[in-house]
């Protein structure tokens, strides 16, 4: 291997906290445990990482967890060298603590900050006597469109000319805004921000449909075209609004006592297939009026007494398309012809119709996942899975 494709680099430009060592040859693994005695002369407890001794035993000879005082790192061993990011759990936004914030650098208490850089120039030192090649950009603080412009022509999705105002090459439903307008580069857009204040910047396409906005010389961020709007309606020059949400929804927290549940899983047992398929396909009904599903369906008996299901209309790609003559769908199939979440929903369904039994899943009616347009409907859900007996309590 040549001496030019063995290097190492941080990622300071970005303000973050990782270092990534490549090296295809059997040395990268030496040089690792040598570094890491190095680092325990420093004053480092280094060791095989709790969390995948537990969980992944198979993967844990190639994970560390070393720790510094309030310092701490996680290290991972690569085919073609290894990766080591440092975070700290004394100021962290994540409820699971500062090893999954975003923000590690910019999280860090000021000596816990300089306690990183000291010992990021010591691995960096070191791994250059080794006679590895420092590839780290120099974290210069670039101007807010700078950024963007970097970051749009490094991209491997680049084409010549897209930064631009006149460019037309997007897709139509990357493109649209919450109401339905056509963004361009350059146009200035509002959104709220997660807590619902209103924020406002310069738009500039990024990938899929997700969109930079340049908010002020230094700052930026990326955002969804959807949450993108003008100031044409009353409700989105509100200066701070709130989405209703699941975690807002009283019905969240009632939980229907045992007796009552029995009484509705007895009263549906009563009418039998014909019942279900009637509350099936309600049910079905309510969520595609809800557009928790883009298609609408049906179940009905066949003549030879199996369950069978039909594509009505759908709403695909912001578009509505009603069928003359319903579409058979093979409800029986490996694949169904839908979405994964659409088809989770079919087949739960499926099976309760056909055994009786509660098969829907719980997950979509957590507090948890409260967040979302239509997600304060999740207790609402819930209650008519209940009343149905599809849904277990």
């Amino acid at each position: 291997m040549s001496q030019y494709e063995k290097y190492f680099e941080d990622t300071l430009s970005s303000h973050r906290t990782a270092f990534y060592l490549r090296d295809e040859s059997p040395d990268s693994k030496k040089l690792m445990i040598n570094l890491f005695n190095y680092m325990r002369n420093r004053g480092w407890m280094i060791d095989i990482d709790p969390y995948y001794l537990e969980h992944y035993k198979l993967l844990a000879k190639d994970n560390f967890l070393g720790i510094k005082g309030d310092l701490k790192f996680v290290a991972e061993k690569y085919r073609m060298g290894f990766k080591i990011e440092f975070f700290q759990e004394v100021n962290f936004k994540n409820r699971n603590g500062g090893k999954y914030d975003f923000d590690k650098l910019k999280l860090m208490p000021y000596l816990i900050r300089c306690s990183f850089l000291v010992e990021l120039n010591h691995i960096k030192s070191f791994c250059a006597t080794e006679g590895y090649e420092d590839r780290s950009e120099p974290p210069v603080k670039r101007k807010a469109f700078d950024n963007v412009m970097k970051k749009i022509k490094s991209c491997c999705h680049y084409k010549e000319g897209k930064e631009l105002p006149e460019y037309d090459g997007l897709p139509k439903y990357n493109c649209t805004d919450k109401d339905g307008k056509q963004i361009r580069n350059g146009d200035v857009k509002y959104f709220r921000d997660n807590k619902g204040r209103l924020q406002r910047g310069t738009v500039y396409h990024n990938i899929n449909n997700m969109w930079w906005i340049i908010l002020h010389e230094y700052k930026y961020t990326n955002i969804a075209a959807f949450k993108l709007f003008d100031l044409d309606t009353a409700e989105n020059r509100i200066r701070k609004y709130v989405e209703p949400s699941g975690h807002h929804n009283p019905k969240s927290r009632i939980i229907p006592p045992v007796e009552q549940y029995e009484s509705w899983r007895k009263e549906v047992k009563k009418g039998g297939v014909i019942q279900r398929v009637e509350l099936a396909n309600s049910f079905l009904d309510y969520l595609y009026r809800i557009d928790w599903i883009t298609h609408k369906y049906e179940f009905f008996i066949k003549d030879n007494g199996r369950l069978g299901m039909v594509e009505l209309e759908n709403k695909v790609w912001g578009g509505h398309k009603v069928f003359e003559k319903p579409q058979q769908i093979k409800l029986y199939s490996r694949r169904l012809p839908m979405s994964s979440t659409e088809s989770s929903w079919i087949v739960a369904l499926r099976n309760y119709v056909t055994s009786g039994k509660a098969s829907l899943s719980s997950w979509f009616c957590k507090d948890s996942n409260g967040n979302g347009r239509t997600s304060h409907k999740w207790p609402e859900v819930r209650e008519k899975a209940w009343k149905m007996a599809a849904l277990a309590i």
